[in-house]
């Protein structure tokens, strides 16, 4: 007997994005049928996996286009029922086995058509839906349903388990597993001042904190003014971030990118000599899960310099694989740089370690065989 998976992802729009290497993962390597809905309820687009061509979940047709705007606003009970509806037959009609939800409020909108299709659900937390303040207030009601109703519970790091523990998920139905890294299979060969060059890769937002790591890559600067740093992604503070090293004097070694494709990011880690993060719990408890961007430096056999937070505490082993510093300290993270530019040795020796490490136990194949594994065990 053949195994349907449905993947659900609610978002604006109908496509995921290339950043969302996770997500096509999830899709596209499962050992088994996949079909996936992108979009928000009433407005699902359905893809099968391998096949061209998507249609509308029917409930679309129920919410008639001249009235979209009002039914968002004053129906929204309505379209929410209609949709439970809909996906409940449609997952009976697929003939699906059980549902892979990724993040916390799409398992919310997912739950009573499972429960009605009666069909595990496995919700997937990731970073935001498990932290950010505002969220949890608004959703702690459904989140203590959604732990009831869902078979099981799946959080990127330990960090996020626990938490979604004290909000009341089973420890029995809860899996810690982080998200893998797609990473070659040939580490590139370092040039000898490579530990010279820094890297940022990820969205410019507070819950990573760019003006600390520019703060603390000044005082760099100030030590080893042939340093340089390039900073790959966009965010609401790219802007400040150019002006920020503009005022600290350090814009003739800062390269702002904006954001870029996998490949290009692939090729950026492979040309320096550290990977540097430093996240931190946002003004509105936003957290990091587990940052694909730093399992991916690992894996391409660089040392990282981070922060103690969320899930880098699981990937990285202090002082073997890289280098951590607490939250807002600037001062630490300055050393820690400073280590890396004066250490090539020692910093090469972390960065084999961190690759072999990304190798044994952090990979996407590793990754996805451990959810597979998950969604084995609550469909039997």
């Amino acid at each position: 007997m053949s195994f349907k998976l449905a993947v659900i992802v609610n978002k604006d729009g109908s496509e995921l994005g290339a950043s969302e290497t996770f997500l096509h993962a999830h899709i596209n390597k499962m050992p088994c049928e996949v079909v996936y809905l992108v979009g928000n309820p009433g407005f699902r687009m359905v893809r099968h996996r391998g096949i061209e061509g998507a249609r509308y979940l029917l409930s679309r047709s129920l919410v008639p286009l001249s009235t979209r705007w009002l039914s968002r606003r004053v129906f929204a009970r309505s379209v929410a029922d209609q949709d439970t509806k809909a996906l409940a037959r449609f997952f009976r009609r697929e003939g699906v086995n059980a549902v892979l939800a990724e993040y916390g409020p799409t398992a919310v909108s997912v739950m009573q058509a499972c429960s009605a299709a009666d069909i595990p659900l496995v919700s997937q937390f990731h970073g935001y839906d498990a932290y950010r303040e505002s969220l949890l207030v608004e959703i702690k009601d459904d989140y203590r349903k959604l732990f009831s109703l869902s078979s099981a519970v799946v959080g990127v790091s330990r960090d996020m388990c626990r938490r979604l523990q004290i909000m009341g998920a089973n420890g029995e139905q809860l899996y810690h597993n982080a998200c893998g890294a797609d990473i070659p299979e040939v580490r590139s060969s370092v040039s000898e001042d490579s530990n010279w060059r820094f890297l940022m890769v990820g969205r410019l937002v507070e819950k990573k904190a760019p003006f600390v790591s520019l703060l603390a890559f000044a005082k760099l600067a100030a030590e080893e003014p042939n340093v340089s740093l390039e900073i790959i992604g966009d965010g609401p503070q790219k802007s400040a971030c150019y002006q920020l090293s503009r005022a600290l004097g350090i814009e003739k070694n800062v390269t702002f990118s904006g954001a870029r494709d996998h490949s290009y990011v692939m090729n950026a880690m492979a040309s320096v000599g550290c990977f540097i993060q430093h996240s931190v719990r946002a003004p509105d408890g936003d957290c990091e899960g587990t940052p694909v961007g730093v399992l991916e430096a690992l894996g391409m056999g660089l040392p990282v310099v981070a922060t103690r937070h969320g899930g880098i505490l699981d990937i990285v082993e202090e002082g073997e694989t890289g280098l951590l510093v607490d939250e807002y300290d600037a001062e630490a993270m300055f050393q820690a740089m400073l280590y890396i530019t004066r250490s090539p040795e020692k910093s090469r020796l972390m960065g084999e370690k961190a690759r072999e490490s990304v190798l044994n136990n952090w990979t996407t194949d590793k990754s996805v065989g451990r959810l597979w594994d998950i969604i084995q065990r609550v469909s039997t």
